[in-house]
């Protein structure tokens, strides 16, 4: 068994960066906190900056957040992977240049990330089964809410090539049943991985049940999984 920890890429969500990412509650903080004793985590930040107004429109009118949501997100120096616009992901081929100099020079063991973190994630994964040589370190993937929807799966298709059906590498995919992110989340799982653990659960959420929660126990099925790609 490996004594060192695993070195692990975690992609913030949209509106986020790397800082907000890693300290805020309802973001990934207590997520690493749970996983502490196995992961080293590492947080590259999207390259497309954002106005705070795409950010507030997507918060309170696309997912109905309140007011004390809205504010609590804040909009300070608000990034992200793509953004869906005009039917396509904008943004995403910058995006992929991007992570694939960072896992160049990082060589993380695996990918993760959250809500649009989480597609990003996804893609690299499907990239690396594809051959891409920058993703080649990677050998398991971690999608903390992110997009299960046509759109989404039609990329993982693509980046996965006409000689590739599925995503190899072990996976998770974590996140609430109420999250309308994760309404396609058990078909993915069966049509585009091969060996793919869902840790959905009951549980309503802030965020319109798109946060990450911050109890300790929630991360129970993350600590597990990290574990056995340890072993």
């Amino acid at each position: 068994m490996t004594t060192g920890k695993l070195k692990i890429a975690t992609l913030h969500c949209l509106g986020s960066n790397p800082h907000k990412h890693a300290t805020q509650q309802w973001h990934f903080v207590h997520c690493a906190q749970a996983c502490a004793a196995l992961a080293e985590w590492i947080y590259p930040a999207g390259p497309n900056l954002l106005e705070p107004e795409v950010v507030y429109n997507l918060l309170k009118n696309d997912m109905g957040c309140s007011d004390e949501e809205v504010e609590a997100f804040g909009f300070e120096e608000p990034r992200c992977w793509f953004r869906f616009t005009d039917n396509r992901y904008v943004g995403l081929e910058d995006s992929m240049a991007y992570l694939a100099d960072f896992c160049r020079r990082e060589r993380p063991d695996g990918i993760a990330g959250y809500s649009n973190g989480g597609g990003a994630a996804l893609l690299v994964a499907a990239a690396r089964d594809a051959g891409h040589e920058a993703f080649q370190s990677i050998r398991f993937l971690m999608s903390f809410a992110g997009p299960t929807s046509p759109m989404m799966q039609r990329h993982i298709r693509e980046y996965l090539g006409p000689h590739h059906r599925r995503i190899t590498v072990p996976t998770i995919i974590f996140g609430s049943r109420h999250d309308p992110m994760l309404a396609g989340a058990v078909q993915m799982a069966g049509d585009l991985f091969e060996r793919c653990e869902l840790a959905i659960v009951d549980d309503k959420r802030p965020f319109a049940n798109h946060a990450l929660p911050d109890q300790p126990q929630c991360y129970e099925p993350i600590v597990k999984f990290l574990a056995a790609q340890r072993a």
